[in-house]
């Protein structure tokens, strides 16, 4: 986002100032009278609250793009890759805490578990979670070494030079990773044009260079499956 918002005023001229923190966070912050021009969110549970209440305008919510969930351990970690596709053992894989979002209002987190349960893993796993507050916050503790596996978004693991991935989780395994934007409660024109950039092709070309998935180019490979 930090890129497209500096391409986003050099090209407007109009400010944009970025907050960020978790989906279920900013949208409580929205429900206590914060009035951003834009709630950008990766949870249908967080944007359901936010259009629900009115602090988001539900006429103008829209996915954006897509982003995947992955398997991460620090750098020097001598775990090798894992193929989720062929059922590896992963609660074997490793023996130490694994960090996720908090599934009580990170996204990251909620995918992380849909995606362990799925697989069959989560009771086993759940004892060693290291619950954070925040993607980010889970990426650090494995970037740090105080936890020995991750799972987070590719997108935040692909900017980190301090983590490997070792694995994708299979995309039936959970709901589709998609980040909708809504034009705030309070948003004026500004808003509308900021929208509107993020669902330009300009903008997609930003979306794609940090990892992520468009819903055009989705689209496209569902429709050649």
């Amino acid at each position: 986002m930090t890129t497209l918002a500096k391409e986003f005023q050099a090209k407007s001229g109009m400010k944009v100032t970025l907050n960020f923190a978790s989906s279920g966070t900013l949208a409580r912050q929205m429900q206590e009278g914060a009035t951003p021009g834009i709630y950008l969110s990766a949870s249908p549970r967080w944007m359901k609250f936010a259009t629900g209440n009115s602090s988001a305008d539900s006429t103008t919510c829209s996915p954006v793009v897509r982003n995947r969930l992955v398997a991460v351990v620090p750098k020097n970690s001598q775990i090798d890759t894992l193929n989720f596709s062929s059922s590896p053992d992963f609660p074997k894989a490793f023996a130490g805490r694994l960090a996720i979002g908090d599934p009580a209002h990170v996204p990251a987190g909620q995918y992380a578990a849909e995606a362990l349960k799925s697989l069959g893993w989560y009771e086993t796993l759940k004892p060693r979670f290291l619950k954070a507050k925040d993607v980010r916050s889970a990426l650090m503790v494995v970037e740090l070494g105080e936890c020995e596996m991750g799972i987070v978004y590719a997108t935040d693991a692909m900017k980190s030079k301090k983590v490997r991935t070792v694995g994708v989780f299979p995309e039936d395994s959970h709901q589709p990773i998609e980040y909708w934007a809504a034009k705030g409660k309070y948003g004026g024109s500004a808003a509308d044009s900021l929208l509107n950039y993020l669902h330009s092709a300009e903008a997609d070309y930003i979306w794609k260079k940090f990892g992520f998935k468009t819903i055009a180019e989705q689209g496209k490979s569902n429709t050649n499956k």
